[in-house]
């Protein structure tokens, strides 16, 4: 399966999650404690929604929008020069970031994965550095202190069940875009993009959960089957929604890079 073309919020968004070790969770703990902050700094939730502007019409969760709001801002819209630096040294030698998902899926189908797939991504570690600490920025600014917040994020994401007109026309659901009537791609070039993370021994409880919580997202979108710009998506069921969610959350590093190998949707859709 190639995947030879590149959406929206693809590129820098891809430094979000990578499989990893095996952790039975449940929502109840949202996620292996090691993956929010040991040795980090404890700090309160920062969820109080009514410090932040009113939008005009804005639907769905007020501090959800706004964080993936700001992640947009710092991934795609206005990274950094050190972002966008390390985002090309990541791509470049792959001939452009659609491309990576390709070599990705070769090194499966050699049998010696993740090796060769390591030693494609070994030389630019640093840019993975990079990516891995700007990006946890945003994380730790919204959901520090609060997991099932981000749990909850990740679920209304994929649900498309949170509206933004702050941005253009085409782009005001936070969701994985796609261009109708193709599904998506980009949960499947986000997944080997950042099993850099894991393999280069980076922040890797972390990147761990995320990638789990962005496989839950895929699930939920393949589902749901978010429309463009509708300011009213309908959500899912909450029992499905965490159903699947838990499912994802158990899955370990071979098993989520198993999941991966299916598109457009995943091989045990809604089971």
């Amino acid at each position: 399966m190639s995947l030879n073309t590149i959406d929206r919020r693809s590129v820098l968004r891809a430094a979000l999650g990578v499989a990893g070790a095996a952790t039975a969770v449940s929502l109840a703990g949202a996620g292996p404690a090691a993956a929010h902050g040991r040795g980090r700094p404890a700090r309160p939730p920062r969820r109080n929604a009514a410090d932040l502007p009113v939008v005009p019409g804005m639907t769905g969760d007020r501090w959800h929008n706004e964080f993936w709001y700001q992640y947009d801002e710092v991934s795609y819209f206005n990274p950094t020069p050190e972002m966008t630096a390390a985002v090309g040294a990541i791509i470049t030698p792959f001939g452009g970031f659609e491309k990576i998902y390709d070599a990705w899926e070769a090194t499966r189908r050699s049998g010696s994965y993740p090796r060769p797939y390591l030693d494609l991504i070994k030389p630019n570690k640093d840019a993975f550095v990079v990516l891995s600490r700007e990006q946890r920025k945003i994380y730790d600014e919204y959901y520090g202190g609060d997991p099932r917040g981000l749990v909850d994020a990740f679920q209304q994401f994929g649900q498309g069940t949170l509206y933004d007109p702050r941005r253009p026309e085409g782009e005001r659901v936070h969701m994985m875009n796609f261009t109708p009537p193709d599904p998506t791609h980009a949960y499947h070039r986000w997944h080997p993009f950042l099993a850099g993370f894991v393999l280069l021994g980076i922040d890797t409880a972390w990147w761990t959960h995320i990638n789990r919580l962005a496989g839950a997202a895929w699930e939920l979108q393949s589902l749901a089957q978010p429309q463009i710009d509708r300011d009213d998506n309908p959500p899912l069921p909450r029992r499905t929604v965490d159903r699947l969610t838990v499912k994802w959350l158990r899955r370990d590093r071979a098993a989520l890079d198993r999941a991966f190998d299916a598109w457009p949707y995943p091989a045990d859709l809604g089971k």
